[in-house]
């Protein structure tokens, strides 16, 4: 994910840290209606790639989608964001492309162990802890490019946002400045697929991940990503000092601020 220049970054910044003073929703408490539209719509966009249905039939289906698009555009926030925390303590943006609960063209992404934030990035006193992040994804003929395989930009996606991860999981996390994908092979859509990633080094304020991507063992593609925390998000995530929310509870520190930026 491209990130804003650093002007923008502290003015993202500044929101966030009002989002977290409100107080921030457990992942649990996303309403299970919202996860059943989520995947009714995924459902959806799959058998309308593959249907062979007739004519009439499809023009039934498209009444049908249009009365729905209507019952949900009587009431739309264009902010669009939604945050919840996870188990671990991260703060999930659950309508992002790389692997949103809450978003329907997002990739099924699940992590065999939640990539929470290990240390406090950048503090004087910790270092990061490099952890490797794994996740399990089965991409449908929605993600298609060519025949039997899925789309490149697809791929590059589920690299970006698991090697992201990697990278706020050992405490410096930051904004995508470059990704180097290499396609060894085929990555083939209705096939379990494994995406691995860990953090390796930091260099000043950027931080260093490498990933694979493995169908049946083998791996269909690698990448390398760089990610650089602009100073207004490195100075808020090290200060390690907690907001309060409204009922006196703390609040989220600046580490796991930033790692809502990241997601």
């Amino acid at each position: 994910m491209t990130g804003p220049g650093d002007e923008g970054a502290a003015v993202f910044a500044a929101a966030i840290e009002r989002l977290l003073a409100d107080g921030i929703p457990e992942v649990a408490d996303v309403p299970a209606a919202s996860l059943d539209l989520v995947e009714g719509i995924r459902n959806l966009v799959e058998a309308a790639v593959r249907t062979d249905v007739d004519a009439e039939v499809r023009a039934e289906a498209a009444q049908l989608v249009s009365q729905a698009t209507k019952l949900l555009q009587a009431a739309t926030n264009d902010a669009v964001v939604r945050f919840a925390r996870t188990p671990g303590g991260r703060i999930d943006q659950l309508t992002q492309a790389g692997s949103g609960m809450l978003n329907p063209q997002a990739p099924r992404l699940v992590f065999r162990d939640s990539p929470d934030m290990a240390t406090k990035a950048f503090a004087a006193d910790a270092e990061p802890k490099s952890v490797e992040v794994v996740a399990d994804c089965t991409l449908s003929a929605a993600h298609s490019g060519p025949p039997g395989r899925a789309h490149g930009g697809v791929v590059a996606t589920l690299l970006d946002h698991v090697l992201g991860l990697a990278a706020s999981a050992a405490g410096v996390p930051g904004f995508t400045a470059g990704l180097d994908v290499r396609y060894r092979a085929a990555t083939p859509y209705d096939v379990p697929l494994e995406v691995r990633a860990r953090w390796t080094h930091c260099e000043g304020r950027k931080s260093f991940a490498t990933g694979e991507i493995l169908a049946g063992g083998r791996v269909t593609a690698e990448a390398t990503a760089v990610f650089i925390a602009p100073p207004a998000m490195r100075t808020l995530w090290s200060q390690g000092g907690e907001s309060a929310s409204e009922d006196g509870e703390a609040g989220v520190d600046g580490a796991d601020a930033a790692d809502t930026v990241r997601t």
